[in-house]
């Protein structure tokens, strides 16, 4: 089974990273998933440096970066986590306000 993700437009690309930034940390926060699983997910090097070659945003890189940073958060200073996980879905909403969205009619993201 496999499920196909295709966005081609750059303003589409970095709100689909942001909404999926709001998601993974609203999962983390509920303990719905683990750091160590939206390391895998999203939050590693290997994410931040495909998405930096795409010419996204450099806030939203920003915001994957601190994502990759949150085991470290979590390890040194946990009582720091809460506050951590919440700046950045803050943060990626705020972005996301200002991100325009495509115009009608739309690309569907599932292929």
């Amino acid at each position: 089974m496999e499920l196909n993700i295709s966005i081609k437009n750059k303003d589409d690309i970095e709100r689909f990273i942001l909404i999926l930034n709001v998601g993974m940390m609203t999962a983390i926060k509920e303990c719905v998933i683990s750091i160590e699983e939206a390391e895998n997910y999203l939050y590693s090097p290997y994410s931040v440096e495909k998405i930096r070659k795409l010419g996204i945003n450099e806030d939203v890189i920003k915001l994957i970066e601190l994502g990759c940073e949150l085991e470290d958060v979590e390890s040194l200073i946990p009582d720091r986590l809460s506050s951590a996980i919440d700046e950045i879905s803050a943060k990626s909403s705020k972005l996301l306000r200002t991100i325009p969205k495509s115009a009608p009619p739309l690309k569907k993201w599932i292929d």
